[in-house]
Parts: structure tokens; sequence; C-alpha cells
């Protein structure tokens, strides 16, 4: 009977132990991005998940990364407590070319050349990108409040070359009208998912806060031919394409 409370006791104290080391010794951190809107969140090290994130931590300074592809990195430290700690980044698109050492003139003036980081304000932006022994290339950005894609890696051409250079998603055009709507693609089998050439993903796939108009949808797999459908976004409606790859030819 004794041996019975002896083990009861242990076992309370070990409860109120882990409880007392939960409420004391640790805390919250949360880590937000205002852009982009899913960057990779990283603490002493460890990736944790995507912004907006909540995360329960030993209290203490930790060290803090938030970065994504085509942004400039964000790292910094945050002083936890038994209070929640609140981080909001907002990481600047990253001007990049293929080859690098471009000069960018952005709106008419000269920015740096590439890699250079900007803060851009919502809006169309018009960018040029020059490098000698290379032709010129121009594109439109148009950035939306919430942006989460980065711009694009401007492919450079030789100035021997005379072909002109089409970037499908930011070549210099009018700008879209006004709204965005949803696409959702599902295939069978599964496939990689590009839009007007640049990969979204893999379906089932549901992309947002895409501008009105026209785009060229495109499901590849190995092993398969690749299907191509152009549809047509309308304001605050969502589109469906349902394709299935056929197998290439086995002769």
């Amino acid at each position: 009977m004794a041996s019975k409370l002896l083990i009861l006791i242990i076992s309370v104290l070990i409860i109120l132990a882990g409880i007392l080391y939960f409420f004391v010794f640790t805390g919250i951190i949360k880590v937000d991005s205002s852009r982009p809107t899913d960057a990779t969140v990283e603490i002493d090290g460890i990736v944790v998940g995507a912004t907006p994130i909540k995360e329960r931590v030993r209290t203490g300074v930790h060290q803090i990364r938030v970065f994504k592809g085509g942004f400039e990195t964000w790292e910094g430290t945050a002083e936890v407590s038994r209070s929640a700690s609140l981080i909001t980044v907002k990481l600047r698109f990253l001007l990049r070319s293929d080859p690098a050492g471009a000069e960018v003139i952005m709106d008419g003036e000269s920015v740096g050349e590439t890699e250079t980081a900007i803060d851009l304000a919502p809006g169309v932006h018009s960018f040029e990108f020059r490098k000698p022994g290379y032709q010129s290339e121009r594109f439109n950005a148009i950035i939306p409040t919430n942006a989460s894609d980065p711009l694009p890696v401007v492919p450079l051409k030789v100035a021997e070359v005379v072909e002109t250079q089409i970037m499908e998603e930011w070549v210099s055009r009018e700008p879209p009208s006004e709204g965005y709507g949803v696409i959702q693609v599902t295939s069978v089998p599964d496939a990689q998912v590009s839009l007007d050439g640049y990969l979204k993903g893999e379906t089932p796939l549901t992309i947002t806060n895409v501008h009105v108009g026209d785009y060229v949808i495109t499901l590849s797999r190995e092993g398969y031919r690749d299907l191509r459908k152009t549809v047509y976004v309308k304001k605050d409606e969502t589109t469906r394409f349902a394709g299935e790859l056929k197998p290439e030819s086995t002769e």
C-alpha cells in the first residue's frame, strides 16, 4: 500500500514539474511576413514552417531566419519570455538576370545591378536590363498588395542574336484588367503545372491571386505527352481545368 502511495506522489510531482516547466521556461514566438505571404521560417537553424507561424520555444534569445527564393533573406534575433513575442518582416525583391551583373533601370531610373534587393510598392513598374554585349530586355511587373511570387530571372541574349526574347508572364504588355481570380487544376495522372511557361506546382493545384485575362496551362509528366489549354480567368471566380495525359508512343 505504501509503495502504491509513493508511486502516486512521484507521478503527481512529475506532472507538476512538467506543467511548471511548460509555463515558466517556455514561451510563444509568432513570425509573420507581409511579403511574401508564405516565407520559410527557421529558428535556431531548424526549419519550423512557413509564415504565418506560431511556435513554442524555451525562453531566452533565439536566432530567426526568414527566406524564400527570389527575395532577400531576413535574419535577426528574438528574446522570448513567457508572454508571446511577435516578429513581422517584409522581404525585398531580388532583381535577377542570367547572366548576372546587368544594370537595372526601374521606372526610368537606375537602381543598381543584379542581384540588387529592392522594395517595390504595389502597382505597375517598368524594368529594363542592360549589359554590355547583350540585348536589352524590358518588361512590366504588376505588384499586388500581398505579393507572394518573386520577380522572374531575366534571360539576356548576346547582341548577335536577333530573335526577340519573349517572357510569357512578365513580358512588356498592356496591364491586365483589374481584379483577380483563382485557377484550380487537376489531372490524371498527377502532373507538373506551368502557367504561361512558369512552373507553379503539381496537381491537384489551386493558384490564387491570378489577374483577370487569358493564360496557357501546360501539364507535363515524364513518359506522357504534354497537354496545353488556354483558359480565361474572370474576376472573383474560380476557373477549373481537368486534364488527362496520354502516354508517349512506345514505338
